[in-house]
């Protein structure tokens, strides 16, 4: 009988952690505070075969978006930039930290072509030692980094996304249609 009683504090204080989480507004990253309110989008790509293509696809897939040419709107995938640049140096004049640079420029179009929001430039950034003595833990180090860049890319992406409703976007349509001469 005596061990019933901390099991019973235990699971109180897990409800009672879990519940001023949740009224302060915390949540955990990735579980849908961002869903995106577009129902369909036509997503291109300069390459449509490249990973980050792909994990756009799979996050709009993820959202409940229709992806299909026929879309009212077009998800342009405009341009990927990877930079890597030297920040530390060792005494010897080698570099001691590497700094990897990402940036995904994305545009929104009508059926027209006409851009309706952007283009957008989203980016993001890690910073790791270079390790002279271990070459191939170093380039696998650099291999994960642009892999969880690319994936914060798709996250942002997705952020942005749930700001943007079909009705936002043809109120802008209206505007350029009444801007025209």
């Amino acid at each position: 009988m005596p061990l019933q009683r901390p099991r019973h504090l235990l699971s109180c204080a897990v409800l009672g952690a879990s519940l001023l989480l949740s009224a302060c507004g915390f949540h955990l990253r990735g579980t849908g505070v961002d869903d995106v309110k577009l129902e369909e989008l036509n997503v291109t790509a300069r390459n449509s075969y490249g990973p980050t293509y792909q994990s756009v696809l799979e996050a709009l897939q993820v959202n409940g978006v229709d992806v299909r040419s026929s879309a009212p709107y077009q998800l342009q995938l405009l341009d990927e930039n990877r930079e890597r640049r030297a920040v530390t140096y060792t005494y010897r004049s080698t570099p001691a930290e590497y700094e990897l640079t990402s940036e995904l420029t994305f545009q929104i179009s009508d059926r027209q072509g006409r851009p309706l929001i952007g283009p957008e430039t989203l980016s993001t950034y890690r910073v790791y030692v270079n390790d002279k003595d271990n070459l191939i833990g170093t380039s696998e180090e650099e291999a994960l980094l642009h892999r969880e860049m690319r994936q914060d890319l798709t996250r942002q992406l997705m952020f942005r996304l749930s700001s943007i409703s079909a009705s936002d976007l043809a109120a802008r349509g209206q505007k350029l249609d009444q801007q025209a001469p």
